[in-house]
């Protein structure tokens, strides 16, 4: 095995058991890691030299995994997490977690400003902290979202420079839900905290960045404005894919057209990668052969091209590991070192662990180097069984495109719990559209800085155009829709026994393949592997009918600062009772409530709720139908112009899904279970806007036990209900509202009685739900209390006799 390949290995086992030495699971990930880089080196040399081989490679896991373990400590508390705990614990109403007062920041940019529905974002390195007049060095990294006044200063809100401005801090949202990423995860990658301006007037610009910031940032604003003002005339969506293909900026990119490119495989293109820097790479070597430079020299000069790009476009992530793999390709032949672009790759793949060992949790790090291995091997194995053909070319660009997407078919289920195979076929018109969007918007930016406006007016002309054919290529999705489909996130086991398959199958077919059990070993790995590819693009599992129980199950899915709760039947039947929501451009039915249901097998639900059309309850419900394909749709009142109804109603017309307005003394029955609504009676006003008390609060029995949903109601609303309340049952209760001060009054907790409550509130939310004397209410009356924002998703099992709870946080409550 080769140095590169071997040492790239050890550096991804030992990082990967770091993670997990860092958590609570078992520590077996380590020790099954040291055991194959023992294995490894041992099989691969014998005696004394195989023994030191495999003591280096021991060393080198443990020293990656000790590397990867404290850079995962660090991330998940950094200076500013710890300042930040500490001030919440000793403000008044610190008892409330994740949420502080507004206090002075001062910071690095680390990008520039984007622009939201709702204001801009900042995305800030922090360096110190006011606290009582004195400013405290703090570090750490920060998202803020700026709304108000004065957002025409985002302009001068540019990466490098230092800022200050008054932020009002609280926690990343975090949705502690099974099936869904580990939160630890988000503190890898993302922010520490998230905070919130309110007005572009509390940003002050304290100093410019170094030169070279000041620089890129000028000439990443050029080209925003150069394709403003040439591309976006004929169409802003080809303007904003100009720009992120260019710069990669993404923020003016529509949420509907990210989402046409995800279903149809190709948003990969939108996103600087690889590709990008080949044809960056490969444009300036061509231009310079052209000008008869030779190879050493133009790699010299290319080398230094490629990082001012990486630097310009803001150096992410997928640039930095595109940059650093050409960067070192080119060295290596700069030095004439002709090594094989797989072993570049592995070598690059190595020094990104070693410099960032987080990287090993990152999908964007496995689709980079796993779709570049891929097509490297795809071409050199077409090149070699059909050398000097003139089909040769086209050959190799679809064998290449059928090896990438079916390499990272695992890794997507996995990550975005998608399965796409229309790849293969539309990447055939994006990729080249893409590189045509890169030239044209290119020559598009230079024109207009030389002031050559018909040049820079035709160039615009181009990129739209090749921008619009990208675009409509994805137009095959909703032709043939089943071309594309959601599955569960396979089990990660699942995901290493098909890679390691693959790269046993990889490994037997290189020449020369001359021993049976080589020859064995090439054909078992792989049907094994074709068989963990299928089950994973498949998720049989998924597929069957869920079996009949003597349990009734309701889960109240932790989506923050909202109400979700799925209710199952003994029999299979499915109710999703709201779907949650938040403000700006997350979709919690896509991001939260769909992988919580994937999660449980689920594919289609018989039933979707909408208890009222607050943005928390029915935010994410339009994802939820069109992914899940209910049987039949309830909602209680008609609100007139309510644009979030109405898109949710035009939904359900698009999947054919019936929809139904419940009222009071409406049934159904479900075997053994009755589900009895008891609100709103029928309106005699046509709404003009969302109330709270027009929430659907249904009942559902079985056996001795009352499961109580009651949406949003107030207090003005309880005691039309109380009658409805059977003494002699056990009642359990979804807390109206939040928990809030305005519902849950004395007379309806003492009627009901519920043996147990559950309180669906957001972490450090603005509104102080749950409120402590509610909840005080509900404890005196000998109810145990159970909230999302403390304990995560919360499950509840009764079969008509018994009452069982257990949560994410493992608490567990029964009651016979």
């Amino acid at each position: 095995m080769p140095l590169s390949l071997l040492l790239a290995g050890l550096l991804a086992l030992g990082s990967a058991a770091g993670l997990q030495l860092f958590s609570d699971a078992p520590r077996l990930p380590l020790v099954l890691a040291l055991a194959a880089a023992v294995s490894a080196c041992a099989a691969r040399f014998r005696g004394a030299r195989g023994a030191t081989l495999a003591l280096l490679a021991v060393a080198v896991v443990a020293a990656a995994a000790w590397r990867a373990a404290t850079v995962s400590a660090e991330a998940e508390r950094p200076p500013l997490v710890k300042w930040f705990e500490a001030q919440v614990a000793n403000e008044p109403g610190g008892d409330i977690p994740g949420r502080a007062a507004p206090v002075h920041i001062r910071g690095r940019l680390a990008a520039d400003a984007s622009s939201t529905p709702f204001g801009a974002q900042l995305q800030l390195v922090t360096t110190a902290v006011e606290q009582n007049g004195v400013w405290k060095p703090v570090s750490g990294s920060l998202s803020a979202s700026v709304s108000g006044e004065l957002l025409d200063k985002a302009e001068d809100w540019r990466a490098g420079r230092t800022i200050a401005a008054s932020i009002a801090l609280r926690r990343p949202a975090e949705y502690r839900n099974d099936g869904l990423p580990d939160p630890r995860a988000q503190a890898w990658r993302g922010s520490a905290l998230v905070g919130s301006i309110k007005s572009g007037a509390l940003v002050e610009v304290l100093t410019p960045g170094m030169w070279w910031d000041e620089g890129a940032a000028a000439i990443r604003a050029r080209v925003r404005g150069a394709l403003r003002r040439h591309v976006a005339p004929y169409d802003l969506t080809s303007a904003a894919i100009g720009i992120a293909i260019l710069i990669g900026d993404r923020a003016a990119l529509p949420p509907e057209v990210e989402l046409r490119l995800q279903e149809a495989g190709t948003y990969h293109v939108i996103a600087i990668s690889g590709g990008n820097i080949a044809l960056l790479a490969g444009a300036v070597l061509g231009l310079l052969w052209c000008l008869s430079v030779r190879f050493a020299a133009a790699a010299a000069i290319t080398i230094p091209i490629l990082i001012a790009h990486g630097w310009v476009v803001g150096g992410g992530p997928s640039v930095a590991r595109a940059t650093t793999a050409a960067c070192l390709y080119l060295s290596l032949r700069l030095i004439d070192q002709r090594t094989a672009p797989v072993h570049a790759l592995a070598l690059a793949a190595a020094l990104m662990l070693a410099a960032s060992p987080l990287q090993i949790a990152s999908a964007g790090f496995w689709l980079t180097f796993g779709a570049t291995a891929a097509l490297v091997m795809a071409v050199s194995r077409r090149a070699a069984q059909s050398p000097g053909r003139w089909w040769s070319p086209i050959a190799a660009v679809i064998s290449s495109s059928l090896a990438v997407e079916a390499l990272l078919l695992p890794v997507t289920a996995y990550v975005f719990e998608r399965v796409t195979v229309a790849g293969p076929v539309l990447n055939l018109i994006a990729i080249p559209a893409m590189a045509v969007v890169q030239a044209a918007a290119s020559v598009c930016a230079a024109a207009d800085w030389l002031g050559l406006t018909g040049i820079a007016s035709w160039s615009g002309l181009a990129t739209h155009l090749a921008a619009r054919g990208l675009v409509e290529s994805a137009g095959l999705i909703a032709l043939v829709p089943w071309v594309t489909w959601r599955v569960p996130a396979p089990p990660f086991a699942l995901l290493v026994t098909f890679y390691a398959l693959a790269a046993i199958w990889w490994w037997t077919c290189r020449p020369p393949v001359d021993t049976l059990v080589r020859l064995r070993a090439q054909r078992v790995s792989l049907a094994g592997a074709m068989v963990a590819w299928f089950w994973i693009a498949l998720a049989p599992g998924s597929l069957l009918s869920p079996r009949p129980s003597e349990a009734l199950r309701l889960t109240a899915l932790d989506v923050g600062q909202g109400d979700s709760l799925l209710l199952t039947m003994p029999e299979g039947r499915t109710v999703m009772v709201d779907a949650g929501g938040v403000p700006g451009t997350l979709d919690i039915g896509d991001r939260v409530v769909g992988p919580a249901l994937r999660a449980r097998g689920l594919r289609r639900l018989d039933y979707v709720a909408v208890t009222h059309a607050d943005l928390d309850h029915l935010g994410g419900a339009t994802t939820v139908v069109r992914e899940f394909r209910p049987r039949e749709v309830w909602a209680g009142v008609p609100v007139t112009g309510h644009a979030p109804l109405d898109l949710l109603r035009a939904t359900a017309r698009a999947t054919r899904t019936p929809w139904r307005w419940l009222q009071r003394g409406d049934r159904l029955e479900s075997g053994a279970v009755e589900l009895r609504v008891h609100h709103p009676p029928l309106p005699d006003w046509e709404r003009q806007r969302v109330r709270n008390d027009d929430s659907l609060v249904l009942e559902v029995r079985y056996g001795a036990v009352s499961v109580w949903l009651t949406g949003d109601i107030s207090g003005a609303v309880e005691p039309e209900i109380l009658d409805a309340i059977d003494p002699r049952r056990v009642n359990v209760l979804k807390v109206p509202h939040h928990g809030s001060l305005t519902s849950s009054s004395p007379e309806w907790v003492r009627r009901l009685r519920p043996a147990a409550v559950l309180v669906s509130a957001g972490r450090g939310n603005l509104f102080g739900h749950p409120a402590p004397a509610v909840l005080h209410r509900y404890e005196a009356a000998g109810a145990a209390v159970f909230r999302t924002d403390q304990d995560g998703q919360i499950d509840l099992v009764t079969n008509g006799t018994y009452v069982e709870v257990s949560t994410f946080t493992g608490r567990r409550w029964r009651l016979r």
